[in-house]
């Protein structure tokens, strides 16, 4: 009797143990701990502090897109009211500022890094965090809210030049999601386009593929050219029409700190990409933020020929 008592002690302490464990950050630095008060949309919450927090490498349906207001409740159910930790593993912060020499020009957007030192709990309204966050469920338990949203199909895996410290997990999960069609992937919307299709959806969209508003989709096909420019390269795929070629596009931070396949070395290979989809002078593209937006899927293997285009 004494050992089946002792038995069931250790499984309750066990339990007790598993329970206090702390969520697993990994390589990720811990941030702020806080009560969520408000959910913004699928993929931007906000803490009783004010502090409003972007999901670090996903991106959710929002406004009137199709799935905007499952994915905000999905958001909703996971995380309000619940006690959250934040973690960083790139760029902390968001900032929307004026520019000092106009009063009326247009905000522009500034990304504080890690080496700006720990982030305060609490921000002005046009500042934000760009963290991963854990929750701690009724039971006591933690869970990594990026996972679980993906895992549902409430979101989508979107990797920055600075901000892809967990892509690959998150990639995974995605696969599986998209594989059983749940959530956003049952959507003809959301399915994987053709290079026609991405094509005809740039031009309808009506905006180029830099602007935040733009849709942001996975497609697959072929690439027919890779042209590398000093500052700028531009990944022609076959099936766009000819007069109106579509093509991979990537410029700026996320040309500078490539870090892929040899972009050269990529015609011919066939990619999946994820990226905002828009038209630029009438013609179609979409534009990367980062090398992990593209998979290659037959071609040069994706990391073995990794180097910098500059």
């Amino acid at each position: 009797m004494w050992l089946m008592c002792w038995r069931r002690w250790l499984f309750l302490v066990g339990l007790a143990s598993l329970g206090a464990c702390g969520p697993q950050l990994g390589s990720l630095q811990r941030g702020e701990t806080g009560q969520v008060t408000r959910v913004i949309n699928g993929d931007t919450l906000q803490l009783e502090s004010g502090l409003r927090v972007f999901l670090a490498e996903v991106d959710a349906p929002r406004g009137d897109q199709p799935y905007a207001s499952q994915a905000y409740g999905e958001l909703e159910a996971l995380a309000l009211h619940r006690t959250v930790l934040l973690a960083y593993g790139g760029t902390r912060r968001w900032v929307r500022r004026q520019r000092a020499d106009d009063a009326n020009a247009t905000t522009t957007i500034a990304r504080t890094g890690l080496e700006k030192g720990a982030p305060t709990s609490s921000a002005p309204q046009d500042t934000a965090a760009i963290a991963h966050v854990f929750v701690q469920s009724e039971g006591g338990r933690w869970f990594w809210l990026q996972n679980a949203l993906v895992a549902r199909g409430a979101a989508m895996v979107r990797p920055r030049f600075d901000n892809h410290a967990r892509t690959a997990a998150l990639l995974s999960t995605e696969d599986q999601a998209r594989s059983a069609s749940r959530g956003l992937w049952a959507l003809p919307d959301y399915r994987t386009l053709t290079v026609a299709n991405a094509s005809r959806l740039a031009q309808r969209s009506d905006e180029t593929c830099t602007r935040g508003d733009a849709p942001y989709r996975v497609l697959q096909g072929s690439i027919h050219d890779a042209q590398v420019f000093d500052r700028r390269a531009s990944l022609v795929m076959d099936g766009g029409a000819a007069d109106k070629p579509f093509s991979i596009v990537l410029f700026g931070d996320a040309f500078t700190h490539w870090d892929g396949p040899a972009l050269a070395s990529l015609s011919g290979a066939r990619v999946r990409v994820r990226g905002t989809i828009g038209a630029f002078h009438d013609q179609p593209q979409v534009c990367l933020d980062d090398s992990r937006q593209l998979e290659v899927l037959h071609g040069p293997p994706a990391r073995a020929q990794s180097q910098s285009p500059t």
